[in-house]
């Protein structure tokens, strides 16, 4: 079983990061803020979005999204979440469980895009991929660490806390 997790949520609405807080509260974990961001864009780098100057919602309708195949929100119903994590700023969408695959796609076809947590410069490149801020996109996530309240970190929970630190500072 594992002990420490790092999970994320939106935080577009006030009422969904306090559902959040409360549930882990209930639960008797504790949680700490890892990062808070906006999803950018990634696409192939000879993608025509990538020529752009400035990447609009209107930009992205005649490309292919690439979207993960399990969005999950606990306090929304399957419509609601759709609705608001699968924006209707594209009339085409694959959905894509694995994210290796998702990559491969986005290496292979300059006619897709994906809406990403940012990404170190190190996979981009090896993918062949560039990351770019749509400034319409002004919803905020938040990745966080949690634990049971009770639990003692052990030393390689210390290191991979350590790790993720400076995995942060490199996106920063």
């Amino acid at each position: 079983m594992c002990s420490l997790r790092i999970t994320s949520w939106g935080s577009s609405a006030e009422n969904y990061d306090q559902y959040f807080k409360a549930s882990l509260d209930e639960k008797g974990m504790v949680y700490e803020l890892v990062a808070e961001f906006c999803y950018v864009l990634v696409m192939h780098r000879d993608s025509p979005l990538a020529a752009l100057p400035e990447i609009h919602y209107e930009d992205l309708r005649p490309y292919i999204e690439v979207a993960h195949g399990d969005p999950y929100v606990p306090s929304l119903s399957l419509a609601q979440m759709k609705k608001q994590e699968l924006p209707d700023n594209t009339d085409r969408r694959i959905f894509v469980f694995e994210r290796a695959s998702q990559f491969e796609l986005l290496s292979e076809n300059p006619e897709v895009f994906m809406w990403v947590s940012p990404l170190p410069q190190k996979l981009l490149e090896r993918y062949g991929l560039v990351q770019r801020v749509c400034p319409d996109n002004t919803r905020r996530y938040r990745d966080v660490l949690i634990h049971r309240r009770d639990y003692k970190l052990s030393e390689l929970d210390n290191l991979f806390i350590t790790e993720l630190c400076r995995s942060k500072r490199e996106l920063e």
